[in-house]
C-alpha cells in the first residue's frame, strides 16, 4: 500500500515533522478500554465509559489537558454504564447515547436507546429524550448543523439500517429516510459542512468498502466512491478542516489491520488518500478526538489486548515555534479570555501572536508591565513570540 505524506509550509517557521508523538495515558486505576466514547470542548478532550477486557461495562469519565499533558477524573457518569456507544460534540456540549450495558458477573445485559448531554460549564449531565427505535450498540452518530443523526448499529434483533434525527433545541426525534444499501454496525462516519458521511462497517460473512452522503435537507442520499482499499470495520472517525479522517480498525477478514491505517477524505473531489499510520498495527473500536488541528487517538483492543495510551498526530499548523532563547517567556495568565501580561519582559520589545496556521493575528511593541489585550483574536491555541536581544522567546498562549 502506498501512503501519501501530508506536507504543510510554515513559512519562516521551523518545520513540524507530522509524526505521531505518545502522550500521557489514563492514569493506571483506569481499566484498559475498547469502545471509549470521545468528545472535544473548550480546548479540552474527555472520555467516557467503553468496555474492558471482560466487556463489562464502564461508566468512568476523564478530561484530558493539552497543555499539561494531565488527565482529571471527573465523577461518573450518572446513567447507565456501557460499552459499544458513540458520542458527538458541538462548540459547547457533548452528547453520547445508546450501547450496551453488561455485567459478567450477574450475566445481565440491555441494548440502550438513551441519549445524554454534558455541560463541561456546569460539569453536569442531563438525560434528554430517548430515541423512538430499536435499542442499538455501534451506530454511526454524526451532528449536522444543531442536529444529530444516529441509525445503523447492531440490535438483539440483528442489523439496522434506519436513520433518525435528533434536534437538540426541541429534544425531539424524528425518522428519517433509511440508509440506502445493506443494513450494517461498526460503520465509519463523519460530519462535513452541511452533510453526514456514512459507509464501510460489517454485517454477516460482509465487511464493507462502499460510501454515502445524507443532506439533511432534501432527506436523501447519494452514492460515493469507494475506499480504494479493502473493506473496513470498527475503527474511528472525526472531521477537520473540511475534510473527513478514518483512523485504524479492521479489515475484510475481521481481524486488526497490519498498521494503524489513517485516511483522508476531500469532498470536493470525492476522493481518498493515505496519511502515515499511527505506530503499531490496526486496533478495533478505538476512540478519538480533535483539538487545535490535533489528531487525538487512544484505547482500542490491539493484538496485545486492550490499551489505555493517548498519542497526537498534528493534521494542521504545527506544535510550536521554535526559541533561541534558553529562557522561558513568562506569561500570565495563561490560558486567559482577553488579556495577559509577560512577566520576564525587562525593555520595550516587539511581539508576535501566532495562530496554528502559522498566521500572526497580533503584532506590536510592549513595555515591561504593560497588559496586552487580545480580546479580538479568535479563541484557541497560539503561540506568542517575543524578540530581544539575546535571540527568540516563545511560548504556548491560549485564549478562552
Amino acid at each position: 500500500m502506498k501512503y501519501a505524506t501530508l506536507i504543510i509550509s510554515l513559512f519562516s517557521f521551523s518545520l513540524f515533522a507530522q509524526d505521531w508523538e505518545d502522550l500521557e495515558s489514563l492514569p493506571e486505576s483506569a481499566s484498559t478500554r475498547h469502545h471509549p466514547v470521545n468528545f472535544a470542548i473548550g480546548g479540552y478532550g474527555y472520555l467516557v465509559a467503553g468496555a474492558d477486557v471482560e466487556y463489562a461495562s464502564l461508566g468512568d469519565f476523564f478530561r484530558y489537558d493539552p497543555l499539561s499533558d494531565t488527565w482529571t477524573q471527573m465523577d461518573d457518569f450518572p446513567g447507565v454504564s456501557r460499552g459499544f456507544a458513540y458520542g458527538v460534540d458541538t462548540e459547547t456540549k457533548g452528547y453520547m447515547g445508546f450501547g450496551y450495558y453488561y455485567n459478567p458477573d450477574t450475566g445481565e445485559e440491555a441494548y440502550l436507546d438513551d441519549m445524554w448531554e454534558y455541560d463541561p460549564e456546569t460539569d453536569t449531565w442531563t438525560e434528554l429524550a430517548a430515541c423512538p427505535c430499536t435499542p442499538r450498540i455501534h451506530p454511526a452518530m454524526v451532528e449536522v448543523n444543531g442536529k444529530i443523526y444516529v441509525g445503523l448499529g447492531g440490535s438483539e434483533f440483528g442489523d439496522l439500517g434506519d436513520w433518525w434525527e435528533y434536534d437538540i433545541a426541541t429534544d425531539t426525534w424524528t425518522e428519517k429516510a433509511d440508509f440506502p444499501s445493506s443494513n450494517r454496525h461498526h460503520p465509519y462516519y463523519f460530519n462535513i459542512g452541511d452533510y453526514a458521511y456514512v459507509g464501510m462497517g460489517h454485517s454477516g460473512p460482509n465487511i464493507f468498502d462502499d460510501f454515502y452522503r445524507y443532506d439533511p435537507e432534501t432527506d436523501d442520499w447519494i452514492t460515493l466512491g469507494d475506499l480504494p482499499d479493502q473493506g473496513r470495520v470498527a475503527g474511528t472517525q472525526f472531521a477537520y478542516g473540511g475534510k473527513g479522517y478514518f483512523l485504524s480498525g479492521q479489515g475484510e477478514t475481521h481481524t486488526n489491520l497490519p498498521t494503524g491505517e489513517f485516511w483522508e477524505y476531500t469532498p470536493e473531489t470525492d476522493s481518498w488518500v493515505a496519511l502515515d499510520p499511527h505506530p503499531g498495527g490496526g486496533r478495533w473500536a478505538p476512540g478519538s478526538f480533535v483539538i487545535d488541528g490535533g489528531a487525538y487517538f487512544m484505547c482500542g483492543e490491539a493484538n496485545t489486548g486492550n490499551k489505555r495510551d493517548l498519542m497526537r498526530y498534528q493534521i494542521e499548523g504545527f506544535a510550536g515555534i521554535e526559541s533561541t532563547s534558553t529562557e522561558k517567556l513568562e506569561i500570565f495568565p495563561n490560558p486567559t479570555q482577553n488579556q495577559f501580561q509577560i512577566g520576564n519582559l525587562t525593555a520595550v520589545q516587539d511581539i508576535e501572536i501566532v495562530d496554528l496556521n502559522g498566521a500572526i493575528v497580533l503584532k506590536q511593541q510592549v513595555q515591561p508591565g504593560e497588559i496586552i489585550d487580545v480580546s479580538q483574536v479568535e479563541k484557541g491555541v497560539h503561540f506568542c513570540r517575543l524578540f530581544s536581544g539575546d535571540g527568540v522567546k516563545s511560548e504556548k498562549l491560549v485564549i478562552q
